[in-house]
């Protein structure tokens, strides 16, 4: 497909392209994340700095947008990489399917040069470490964008066998700008951080700070609002909440 069809997210072959590539990434054997969108301006030599920013984004949401803007301002991101997860942790697939959250990624982030967007088969960080290793230079300085919720699911022992062997390896090669979601602030994450089994990592996780409104807008709000029929307005960037209305996305469930 040329670029100029891919790019615009109201054509259809550019679903059809993103339908075809989220079949063929295989969701059993290793870790991959196929690139479906990359920056122009984005990482050329070695040792530079990637953003990553893993999520449903089922749908993507002001906070998510506010979250990359704030975080390239926390850290000079040579490049930012939004992933969106086949298969999140703790997430059973409902809701918008996949080849459309990757076109509203696409409405919000299409012209932003340093943005790529890419897809995982993976949801534990470990992996996707591994994964984002084999399509970005091994020395690349990775630095992973979450809210709390999820810096508390990757701290959480039931997802390792080993649990600290895993954190030492994920921590020695990624650090975690953790924002303020869900009504969890820095102070909640430096209790989680000053926690026994925590404390080794607590130097790779550091705070990143949007404002209160935005901090507490969820993907889920937005679904129940417009499963209801009603504004969205504030809650999805503009550009967004025309397409959300035009396709009529969530109407029909209940999530």
């Amino acid at each position: 497909m040329p670029k100029s069809d891919f790019r615009d997210p109201y054509n259809p072959r550019t679903r059809e392209y993103l339908h075809g590539v989220l079949c063929y990434l295989p969701q059993e054997g290793p870790p991959l994340i196929t690139i479906v969108k990359r920056a122009t301006e984005g990482m050329e030599d070695r040792g530079v700095v990637l953003g990553v920013f893993p999520a449903s984004f089922n749908p993507p949401t002001s906070a998510h947008q506010v979250m990359v803007r704030e975080a390239a301002k926390t850290i000079p991101f040579d490049e930012v990489l939004l992933i969106l997860d086949q298969q999140a942790m703790d997430k059973e697939l409902f809701g918008a399917p996949l080849e459309d959250r990757l076109l509203m990624l696409l409405i919000l982030f299409r012209d932003d040069s340093k943005i790529s967007l890419g897809i995982s088969n993976r949801g534990l960080f470990l992996e996707k470490v591994e994964a984002i290793q084999k399509v970005y230079p091994k020395d690349t300085q990775i630095h992973f964008i979450v809210g709390h919720d999820t810096i508390v699911r990757v701290l959480h022992p039931k997802y390792y066998e080993d649990r600290n062997n895993a954190l030492r390896s994920l921590f020695s090669q990624a650090r975690f700008l953790v924002a303020n979601r869900g009504g969890c602030d820095e102070r909640d994450l430096r209790d989680l951080l000053e926690l026994e089994e925590n404390r080794p990592f607590a130097a790779q996780a550091l705070p990143l700070t949007i404002p209160p409104h935005l901090a507490l807008i969820s993907s889920s709000e937005v679904r129940e609002k417009l499963a209801k029929e009603q504004s969205v307005q504030g809650l999805v960037p503009p550009e967004l909440e025309e397409f959300l209305n035009e396709r009529g996305f969530y109407r029909r469930h209940e999530k």
